[in-house]
């Protein structure tokens, strides 16, 4: 079939130019959900286009459907004016000269940093044999040249983010798609790895950035796409994205009613810590994701945890609830050191955890769900009881107690993982991301549920992307950046300020100042 070329018009009206990669109402479904939804682009012959956008909202997807990793449900992706990529495999892609540089770093970790530029560079076939260039010359751009003879899985975080850019370049590549490679990185780090892309694209690659470190796209990017739910929903500027209205609302979130407690509650005494965490730090293989962290929740407290994407919000979670390991630090509830407990032993202490994405047993019935999560030692009187209490919380799934999970609707579904985690009766429930994907309407209800289950004197973790629905039940927040806490205080702090948005755009670097606060002893202003 006859691919038609597709053109971009020159500045001034001139001639035109063949768009390096087309995009023509690209659809990705996995089942009834669509990741990417009648999606198009057109991206420029050298250009640096940066890509944006909430959890879920299909970057990723994106990303695998340029370097033909998945294939789309329908539509079109057209490379270089003649190649059809939505009808080919990775490699073929590859070859013609699409190369991705991942998040997380794979290399060959027994084989030198040089071996594993070879590696790359002889899978790429007749291109990368017909460049020129050397694997000396990547290894010089991208600053690995004195640790050529070293085994890659000696490599410290930075150089092994160098080394994965530094395979995909070893491809030759003309399109270069990075995905999140500046995740993990410190302040100084991302001002090299920023140097590093710059280098590469000032060498005439075309590059597409998907990045949650916001200040990386504003040094670099020409142009930013905007993502939510599949769809593009805004495109400029880094600045005028910035300042986007809708941008802003889609990583902040909207408003709910403010409650009085917080007032109420102001003149009461302190109440004692339930749950503390201590310089907690948390890796995943050599990528930090939660680095010292202090951090503590009240008895009967809503505790607010706030940031951008990436900035280790479910990592803290997880970690609370010894879902992942702990690299530095402890975890203590109610002055007892949990922290070599397992999740199950932390679960039997009164620790609950409602996942992001729900994670229900679909071919299960609602009650069979909750019932799984029914401490065996407790008696069947209590049991009853806790029953009695989800399906007052929410009357729905009383009427529905026998429909099966994967039947119910995203709202729904909420409601028993949330459910789910209070048939565990415990002292303090985490909710990941608890309004993700829910009609407004349904958050309205989920937030109701929220305050009466702290009346039960449940403390609770809210981890959550409706920044400003958490601020209105929360009694105190902080917000988390690139891993550390940039902020702790109330929630009337963050309300009218800039340092909410600082947060999610990256105008300020974490690791270059305290957290700002009430109870850091840090300067408000």
């Amino acid at each position: 079939m006859t691919v038609v070329a597709s053109t971009i018009a020159e500045p001034g009206g001139g001639s035109t130019a063949v768009a390096t990669l087309s995009l023509r109402n690209v659809t990705k479904r996995f089942g009834g959900v669509a990741a990417l939804n009648e999606f198009s682009l057109e991206l420029a012959d050298g250009e640096l286009l940066g890509v944006i956008g909430p959890n879920g909202a299909g970057k990723s997807t994106l990303l695998s459907l340029i370097n033909a990793a998945q294939a789309p449900t329908s539509g079109e992706i057209v490379f270089d004016g003649q190649h059809r990529i939505d009808r080919m495999h990775t490699y073929s892609a590859a070859r013609l000269g699409i190369a991705r540089a991942h998040q997380i770093p794979r290399p060959f970790p027994r084989m030198t940093v040089r071996q594993n530029l070879l590696v790359a560079s002889h899978s790429g076939g007749r291109r990368v044999a017909a460049s020129g260039h050397t694997t000396d010359e990547v290894l010089d751009l991208c600053g690995l040249s004195g640790h050529a003879g070293r085994e890659a899985g000696t490599l410290t975080l930075l150089d092994l983010k160098r080394l994965e850019v530094a395979r995909a370049l070893a491809l030759n590549p003309k399109l270069l798609l990075l995905d999140e490679v500046a995740a993990g990185l410190v302040a100084h780090e991302i001002d090299e790895i920023t140097a590093l892309i710059d280098g590469v694209h000032r060498r005439g690659v075309t590059i597409m950035l998907v990045e949650h470190v916001q200040a990386l796209v504003q040094a670099l990017a020409e142009r930013v796409v905007v993502l939510d739910f599949g769809r593009q929903i805004a495109e400029g500027t880094a600045r005028e994205i910035a300042e986007n209205p809708e941008v802003i609302r889609i990583y902040l979130g909207t408003g709910g009613e403010k409650t009085t407690r917080t007032e109420l509650d102001a003149t009461a005494p302190e109440r004692p810590a339930l749950l503390r965490a201590e310089g907690l730090s948390i890796n995943y293989a050599k990528l930090p994701a939660v680095r010292s962290v202090d951090f503590e929740v009240r008895e009967g407290e809503i505790v607010a945890v706030l940031g951008a994407n990436g900035a280790g919000k479910s990592s803290l979670a997880r970690g609370l609830a010894g879902l992942v390991p702990t690299a530095a630090g402890r975890v203590l509830l109610a002055d007892e050191d949990i922290t070599r407990l397992p999740a199950h032993r932390r679960s039997r202490k009164g620790i609950a955890i409602c996942h992001e994405g729900r994670r229900l047993f679909t071919e299960l019935r609602v009650h069979e769900n909750l019932e799984l999560a029914t401490y065996s030692g407790s008696s069947t009187a209590h049991q009853e009881e806790l029953f009695k209490r989800v399906y007052e919380l929410f009357p729905l799934l009383s009427e529905r107690p026998n429909a099966y999970a994967g039947e119910l609707s995203g709202g729904q579904g909420q409601m028993v993982a949330i459910a789910r985690a209070l048939m565990s009766d415990p002292r303090i429930v985490i909710f990941d991301e608890l309004s993700l994907g829910l009609a407004p309407a349904i958050i309205d209800e989920i937030y109701k549920a929220v305050e009466q289950i702290r009346s039960w004197g449940v403390s609770i973790v809210l981890i959550e992307q409706n920044a400003y629905r958490a601020l209105a039940v929360a009694d105190r927040v902080y917000v988390l950046e690139r891993g550390s806490v940039s902020f702790v205080g109330a929630p009337e702090e963050l309300e009218n300020e800039q340092a909410l948005r600082d947060a999610y755009f990256g105008a300020r670097a974490p690791a270059e100042q305290a957290p700002r606060g009430q109870l850091t002893g840090g300067d408000d202003s």
